[in-house]
């Protein structure tokens, strides 16, 4: 992959960026040389091997990137030895779905993936891969054409298909921990697809997308999302189909150190979220500017599973990690406008989540 990925603009601006850093015209000839031929392979394909003279003679114009090796493995119950094991390992389960929207209420889950692994906690990664499964289902309506550019799923494909129930619950019955990249959007559609197999929808979650510190392991990760964290590591995949998807987190898992380490430690850990209930106008500021978020049940369209988010249609809310940093918030809700917080209204302004309870 090249830095100068953005062909437009260097197609057009190549002449002024290169003479304002004082290249002679033989340079400016080959880069736009290079411009073109990206250009013409743009639509994807095979990477241009006509222009390794020219990344062998200005190297630094470029960038390589890898395919994420794991996502050449295959659909399939045959085990995939990735390290040697600790002695130590639990089952995990990588789970992804598409769907046909965003909405929690009315979308429903199109393809469900799910890459079951073993993790030592003490070595901090996954040594092996037990499972690995993929299906379709069928909507039982038309799906949207923006869905079929983003997930190249098309109607043809899941016409007739159905997960299967019966194997899902045999790939979690030993109640491994699940994890999602958005496991607020992946558990809840999930969670609704299997609302009737209650033992699936007790098991414990957790989120590389809001639970890892990425940047923090990594300094040259520049974004939460996956592809773009990918990237930052140079390595690529074939995004939007959930295998794939899936497989794709598991090495960023294993090849960003202390990245499992960072998400099991969240997973163990409490969460506590305080309601300011009934702030004045005025303060909103002060609470955006404290790490507040604004809740409206109208806007979200969250589903009504949680009976002590959806009891009140709007407030702002804020999640903390530790008793002191809750206690320190019931303390600056008082002091900010004497928000009533005591023994007998607790429950109403706060609640603890565990990973069992978590993204629900």
């Amino acid at each position: 992959m090249s830095d100068i990925s953005n062909n437009e603009e260097l197609h057009e601006g190549s002449d002024t960026a290169l003479d304002d850093a004082g290249r002679d015209s033989a340079e400016a000839e080959i880069l736009r040389h290079v411009s073109t031929v990206a250009e013409e392979s743009s639509g994807g394909g095979s990477f241009p091997l006509e222009i390794i003279p020219v990344i062998e003679s200005r190297p630094e114009h470029f960038r390589l990137l890898t395919r994420i090796p794991y996502t050449c493995f295959r659909i399939g119950k045959n085990r995939i030895k990735l390290r040697e094991p600790a002695g130590d390992e639990k089952s995990m389960i990588i789970l992804d779905t598409e769907t046909t929207g965003l909405d929690f209420l009315k979308d429903r889950i199109i393809e469900l993936a799910m890459v079951k692994v073993k993790y030592s906690p003490s070595l901090g990664v996954v040594t092996s891969i037990e499972n690995i499964y993929d299906e379709l289902e069928d909507p039982m309506k038309p799906l949207d054409p923006a869905v079929v550019k983003i997930t190249g799923i098309t109607d043809d494909d899941v016409k007739g298909k159905k997960i299967d129930d019966g194997e899902v619950s045999a790939i979690m019955a030993d109640s491994p921990l699940i994890i999602a990249h958005n496991a607020r959007f992946d558990r809840r559609m999930f969670e609704k697809r299997f609302a009737h197999l209650k033992h699936l929808c007790e098991l414990p979650w957790g989120c590389t997308l809001s639970e890892i510190n990425w940047n923090a392991l990594d300094g040259r990760i520049f974004s939460k999302k996956q592809e773009a964290i990918a990237l930052s590591m140079g390595y690529f995949y074939d995004a939007h189909r959930a295998s794939t998807d899936c497989l794709a987190l598991l090495w960023l898992l294993n090849c960003v150190q202390g990245a499992l380490s960072m998400l099991l430690s969240s997973v163990d850990s409490y969460t506590y979220t305080i309601r300011a209930l009934n702030a004045p106008y005025d303060a909103k500021d002060i609470l955006k500017s404290r790490g507040y978020q604004w809740f409206d049940r109208e806007k979200v369209k969250a589903d009504s599973k949680s009976f002590w988010r959806m009891k009140y249609p709007k407030y702002w809310y804020k999640s903390v990690g530790s008793v002191d940093e809750y206690q320190q918030e019931v303390a600056f809700l008082m002091e900010l406008y004497g928000m009533p917080i005591n023994a007998d209204n607790q429950q109403e302004f706060t609640c603890v989540d565990t990973a069992f309870t978590r993204y629900k």
